[in-house]
């Protein structure tokens, strides 16, 4: 069948991630600002969200992320590419919604954008390389390091069960408070990089050289995990990653992931009309969107004019900490009522609660060259979904606690050592 060069042309912008990224993009941000106003507003304004709308920070903001979605055009690597769409789409989007219908300034604003700028820089790093372990080694090497780490696990807790578990209801939070105190050091600073880390690497290698078995094992043993330590991002962390395991460009990848995020919030936007059913939405739009935004704004408001530099945490020794319960609890507390909320936050928020203006730049700055050096590795895009999961990190948790409890610290030695491409680059 022959087609005519305009046909070739719509069929080629069509096929292009590139304009796939832009559509779903735009289409989730005007989704996204109308449910704020329509649904976060009307349902949880309780909770402390703002409805203070400003028609001229709506244009700027519109305009800013129409601007910011073209970043995808720049010449950079596919790995960049899939990076800042993912920054633009889970990290600017909200920030730029929260922004207008609030009283605050462009602090983080300008931080992600300097974060976009950081990333496509076309500098590199000049980086020394060891030989590679053989491909067909990592697999066992990887189930050895991850049998050797679930040991202690099971020697701490019990295994629960109780089917209700994956139904993620109240017995989730009944059974963490039951094992309360049943770990150990070891425990705490594995947790993550095994789920996160290890257990992921596993599966996606076990699709890639096509020995299922391994994929099997891993996802055994990450439910056996949440069984025991019922988290969501436990059960769900492996799922995204093999999720993002199909499609050979990371830009794809970002477009379907949207295209499903939007097609996920239409649904709850329908369930919420039709019978009043709030989950899907709530959970999805407010929970994973909104929060993380809004609590950006909390931090900048409490924390303003003063510096922790960390004095409740590794450098107690050296500063005093001025309150009584930690940080994360006093906004808690300011944000949603309840002194025993952990409203804990991603690293902008906690650079600048500890350093001020100098940290939040200085630290999105740090964030931007990690990028870069995972960037340079020319890793294979099958694993782009541990990356993901990482901006997920950096949007709920601090920077040293991403680097030392939530696997940083172990997803760059693998990378360097066990994923790299030295040959070509792939991603």
């Amino acid at each position: 069948m022959q087609f005519s060069k305009t046909e070739q042309t719509i069929i080629s912008v069509l096929n292009d991630s590139r304009y796939q990224f832009i559509f779903f993009s735009l289409l989730l941000y005007l989704v996204c600002v109308f449910e704020y106003k329509n649904f976060v507003v009307v349902k949880y304004e309780y909770m402390g969200f703002r409805n203070h709308f400003s028609f001229e920070k709506a244009i700027f903001s519109f305009l800013l992320y129409s601007v910011s979605i073209f970043v995808v055009f720049l010449r950079s690597t596919r790995f960049i590419k899939g990076i800042s769409g993912l920054i633009v789409a889970i990290t600017l989007m909200p920030i730029l919604i929260v922004y207008q219908f609030d009283e605050l300034g462009m602090s983080y604003i300008a931080a992600t954008v300097l974060l976009l700028m950081v990333i496509n820089l076309s500098f590199k790093f000049k980086l020394l390389f060891f030989t590679r372990i053989d491909n067909r080694q990592l697999p066992i090497l990887l189930l050895f390091m991850i049998i050797l780490g679930i040991i202690p696990f099971l020697i701490a807790y019990p295994i629960n069960l109780d089917p209700s578990l994956f139904a993620f209801g109240e017995e989730i939070y009944s059974v963490r408070e039951s094992i309360k105190g049943m770990g150990n050091i070891f425990t705490g600073y594995m947790l993550s990089p095994l789920v996160q880390v290890l257990l992921p690497m596993l599966a996606v290698y076990g699709l890639s050289q096509k020995k299922i078995y391994f994929t099997i094992i891993s996802i055994v043993l990450s439910v056996i995990i949440f069984m025991m330590i019922p988290q969501k991002s436990i059960f769900l962390g492996i799922y995204v990653v093999l999720f993002f395991y199909f499609f050979k460009d990371p830009l794809r990848k970002v477009s379907v992931f949207l295209g499903l995020v939007l097609g996920l919030l239409i649904l709850g936007i329908l369930l919420t009309y039709i019978s009043d059913s709030l989950i899907v939405e709530s959970l999805l739009l407010r929970r994973y969107f909104i929060i993380p935004a809004y609590l950006n704004h909390v931090y900048l408001e409490f924390f303003d004019g003063m510096q922790l530099r960390y004095s409740y945490s590794f450098l107690s020794s050296f500063f005093t900490y001025p309150f009584e319960v930690g940080p994360t609890f006093l906004i808690g507390q300011e944000a949603f009522g309840n002194i025993e909320t952990n409203a804990n936050n991603g690293f902008m928020s906690d650079a600048f609660m500890n350093f001020g203006y100098w940290g939040l730049f200085g630290f999105t700055v740090l964030v931007g060259l990690i990028i870069k050096f995972f960037d340079e590795l020319s890793i294979h895009a099958k694993f782009f979904g541990l990356f993901f999961l990482l901006l997920n990190s950096l949007r709920s948790s601090a920077l040293p606690t991403i680097m030392l409890t939530h696997g940083l610290w172990l997803l760059l030695v693998l990378s360097f050592f066990l994923l790299r491409n030295s040959k070509s680059r792939t991603v």
